[in-house]
Order: structure tokens, then sequence, then C-alpha cells
């Protein structure tokens, strides 16, 4: 009532003993029953001075927690121990740590299979002899809960098939509300519905057992999209693209795109015997998806592209294709293999290769993250091996690259608000010399992915016209700082370091390219937005000063 002023010194001291019993109620609450209150009004001065001073007296605690049936008989699933909902004997009896723990109980009995248990009485007992207080539970578990049928609602072109295929139980298991997360999450990830909905109906079905109802709506299955961007160095480019979300009623994804780029820019300048960059780079691309393609969460991926690119270390005319499974084994752990093969021409400043591959995938990554595009805490890491088997060109020696890559993430405030965050990759080539390797399966550091602060594949050796060569293996290391300066706002400090080398495996006879900067942060609702400003430290002649990176999401 501050701005509601009280006409008189005895309006306000009556509001002062009215406001007693709430402080009372709230001392009650944090554990302290003995506490004394006197509140003083000082009219004598302007505005008037209130004082309240407290004397809490001693904090009682926990002396007994009772957990019972109200029948007297074992509660379904064994004993539930006061620890198990958030009551340990001995700490602070504060009130609502006990409503708290009523829930608690409620959800365990529902994980048991019980979700239309009740607790019947809460019984609070305050001993002020010896300053404790002791609480007791009856608990009504009501009946053992099996899954019935399911019924769905909802579809308009998706197979039912497909959704009770992502149903990770079958009628007559033991109700389990996590088993009802996972479902709405496994249905949600076919990116085919704008509402998923999975409960346990109120009602009983037939036999007693009430039915799971799953409510859904469909997205709109087809969609477009464009892009553009614009660089000092590359020009101007973009891409637009068309795909459909369930092309034969089974959440099907075709995606069809074209990306130009690199126009204008400084297409005209010389690179030694490869000349001038005339041409624009052109991807044409064709993907698609199906999932749960013999086995539920594993998809089948279809991919063919055809691409003529000029990146600083090689231009490049290929067709490529691939076919591959990607099984989600569990929610963190993701395998994938394939088989993949290309044709094309690739030529560097030093010599021109025909290639013709068969390539055979194989990854493994796993997602212990807690967020996708702005983790704070758990780890990543990925390994993805490739043999490569020549079948046309000129290139007859068989070879396979590795990758791996790892990042972890600390929430050093337990708030978000200061986050750090590390990563490391390391590739290496086996079985072929660098020569033997064309330039497009080499490994190149530099970038906004890789080594901020150098441009695109220009961490590493050059050739004697100033272009990237590539090198056999790889090696890469980040480290930032993510400060949440508000809610909306952040700052990012970092430093990159790493380089190619020519060895089958890093031996760190290249020096590191090092990299520092500072970034900004926006944070949405799906992520953040990122702008870093990042500087050599160790540039070579001809190198930028900066570089500026924008992107969505974190950068690793």
């Amino acid at each position: 009532l501050k701005d509601d002023p009280p006409p008189s010194v005895l309006g306000l001291e009556r509001r002062a003993d009215n406001d007693r019993d709430r402080l009372q109620t709230a001392l009650r609450s944090a554990g302290f029953y003995d506490a004394v209150l006197d509140i003083r009004v000082d009219a004598a001065r302007t505005p008037a001075k209130v004082t309240v001073a407290v004397t809490s007296g001693p904090a009682y605690r926990f002396k007994t927690i009772t957990i019972a049936s109200t029948d007297g008989a074992p509660l379904p699933g064994g004993d539930v121990t006061p620890g198990d909902i958030g009551l340990p004997v001995g700490q602070r009896a504060r009130a609502p740590q006990v409503v708290d723990a009523q829930s608690a109980l409620l959800r365990r009995m529902t994980d048991r299979g019980h979700p239309f248990a009740t607790v019947a009485e809460r019984r609070v007992v305050v001993d002020h002899d010896d300053h404790s207080m002791d609480v007791t539970f009856s608990v009504d578990p009501g009946p053992l809960v099996m899954f019935g049928d399911t019924r769905i609602d909802g579809l308009a072109s998706v197979n039912e098939g497909l959704i009770r295929g992502r149903l990770p139980w079958k009628q007559g298991d033991i109700y389990s509300p996590a088993k009802v997360d996972r479902a709405r999450q496994q249905i949600a990830q076919l990116d085919v519905f704008d509402t998923v909905r999975v409960r346990l109906a109120e009602e009983p079905g037939p036999g007693g057992v009430p039915p799971v109802d799953v409510t859904l709506a469909e997205t709109l299955h087809r969609f477009i999209g464009a892009s553009a961007f614009y660089s000092s160095e590359d020009g101007v480019g973009g891409s637009a693209y068309w795909g459909h979300r369930n092309l034969f009623g089974g959440a099907e994804r075709l995606r069809l795109g074209v990306e130009v780029g690199r126009i204008g820019g400084d297409n005209g300048a010389a690179r030694g015997p490869r000349g001038s960059r005339d041409l624009p780079d052109i991807r044409l691309s064709a993907n698609f998806r199906k999932p749960d393609f013999l086995a539920p969460r594993q998809s089948l991926i279809l991919d063919f592209q055809v691409a003529s690119e000029q990146p600083p270390a090689y231009d490049r005319v290929a067709t490529i294709g691939s076919a591959s499974l990607e099984r989600q084994v569990t929610d963190q752990l993701k395998v994938s293999y394939g088989v993949s093969g290309e044709r094309g021409r690739v030529r560097s400043n030093l010599r021109e290769y025909q290639t013709g591959f068969i390539g055979v995938p194989l990854g493994i990554a796993w997602d212990g993250s807690d967020n996708l595009l702005n983790p704070s805490r758990g780890y990543r890491a990925s390994l993805l091996a490739t043999p490569w088997f020549p079948y046309a060109g000129d290139t007859d020696s068989i070879f396979t690259s590795f990758q791996i890559n790892a990042s972890a993430y600390r929430d050093l405030s337990d708030d978000g608000r200061y986050v750090a965050a590390a990563r490391i990759g390391v590739g290496s080539t086996v079985g072929a010399s660098l020569d033997q390797v064309p330039p497009d399966h080499r490994f190149y550091a530099g970038g906004g992915g890789s080594v901020r602060g150098y441009g695109f594949q220009k961490a590493g050796p050059r050739d004697i016209y100033g272009d990237p060569t590539g090198g056999r293996s790889l090696f890469e290391a980040g480290l930032e700082l993510r400060v949440k300066v508000t809610e909306t706002i952040g700052i990012v400090p970092f430093v990159d370091a790493g380089t190619v080398f020519d060895s089958a495996f890093p031996d760190f006879k290249e020096p590191l390219k090092v990299g520092a900067g500072i970034g900004a942060r926006y944070y949405t609702d799906f992520g953040p937005l990122r702008a870093d400003v990042a500087f050599p430290l160790n540039a070579d002649s001809g190198d930028a000063k900066w570089q500026l990176y924008l992107s969505l999401g974190q950068a690793f």
C-alpha cells in the first residue's frame, strides 16, 4: 500500500498490526515457529518510519517422516524414503518443502504405474519442546494401470502405422510417464506436425483400462525458402529450395535446391595456373529422407549433387551421389553407414586430377549436451571414417580418412550466465601420399567453423602462388567464455588455433595458426544469433586483418 498512504498515524499502526500475521506465517513457513516480532512506528519523522525487529528463535527441523498406504499394506514397488522425496531428516522444516515432497511422492507412484494415486492425508505435527516437526503422508496408491488401446486423432495424410511404430510401449505394458514423454518427442521428430499431444485418458476404457489419446495437427507439407549473401571477397550469392515433408504419406522429406555464389568479388583476379574465377560457384542438390526405414528411428538418406565450385584451394566440377542409413540408437547416440560415389575433375595450381571414387562412410556421434544451439552443460563427440576406393580417373591409391571432433561445456555459475566451452578436432588420412590425395579430399583449416580470424581454407600452408595446399592431417582447438550480460544480450571472448600437416598424423612441424576475438550474442527463443569479430595473430602476407562471422547458434 506504498502508493495509498493511510489518513493518520493510527491507520499506519493498524496496517503494521495487520502485517504481523503475514510476517509470522512467512517465518513459520521458513521453519521459525518461535519467532518474535516487534513493530514500531515513529511518526515524528517525515515520512514516518516503521521498524520491524525480528527475533527468529531456533530453526525447527524435520524429526520423523512417515510414508504409508492408507490400508497399512506395503506401497506398490517398495518403500519410498524421505530422501526420495526431498525431505531428509535433520533439515530445516520449511513448509514449501513439505508441499513439494507431496508432489514428488505422487510422481514416484506414477512412475510405478499408479497415475491415479492420491495423498489421502498429510499430517504435520510441530513439537515446541524439542523444536522439531513430524510429517506423515497417507497414500492411496489407486489401481496399477496398464497401457490400453491407443487412439490417434488428427491425421490427414500421414500414415497411422508410422505413428504407432514410434510408440515405445505395447498394449498391456505397465504405464510409464517416461514412455509417454518419449512417444511425444519421437513423433515430434518426424517434423510433420504442428501439435503433438500424448496423454492418458481420464476415464477408463473397456475392462477398466484407460486408453492413451494421441492428438495431432499436421503442418503444411510443402515449403520453399531462399537466402542471399554478400562479402567483399566472394561477391554476391544466394540459394533457393523447394521441399515436401510428407511425399508418400510416411513423413518422407524431399528437398531440391540450387546455390549460386561468388558473383563478382575477386573473380577476375589471377590465381596462378588456375587463372581467373570468371564463373560463379553453382551447386544443384536433391535430398530424400525416409524415416523408420526397416526399423524404428532408422532413416534412409539419398543425396545427389552436381557442383561447379572454386574455393581458394582448388577448382572442381563433380557429380556426387550417396545412400546411407542413419540410426538413432538412443537419445544421445547416433550411428550412420552407407556408400557414396563421385566422378569429377579437380584442379589446383600444381596439378589437375580426374577423379572417380567409391566411399564407404561410417559415422558415430554422441550428444550429451543440454541444448542443440546453445549448450551450457555436457559434451559432444563424433567420429567419421571413410575408406575411398578409386574406380576411374588418374588416381589409383586407396586411402582412408578419419576425423574426430569433441566439445565440452561447463556452466560456471549454475544459472547459464557464465559458460566455458572448449573443442578439439583431429583429422588423418592414411594409405596415400599428399600428391595422391585429390585437393577436395584433403583437410583444410580456417573460417567460421574452424580457426576464426583466417579466411576459408587459409589457416595452413600455401603454394608458391599463395593458395592453400591442404594436408593429410588436421589439428584444431578452440576456447570460449560465454557471458550473459542480460537475459538477451551476451559477449563471448574466444581464441582458436589450428592448421593442417603434410604427414598422415599431426606432427606439429607446421606452426599453428592462432586467431582471437570477441563476439556478441542475441538470445532468442529458438537459439542465439551470433556475430563474431576475429583477428589473426600470426597471419601470412596477404591475409585480411580481421574477419566477421554472422550465424545462428553458437560457434560449436
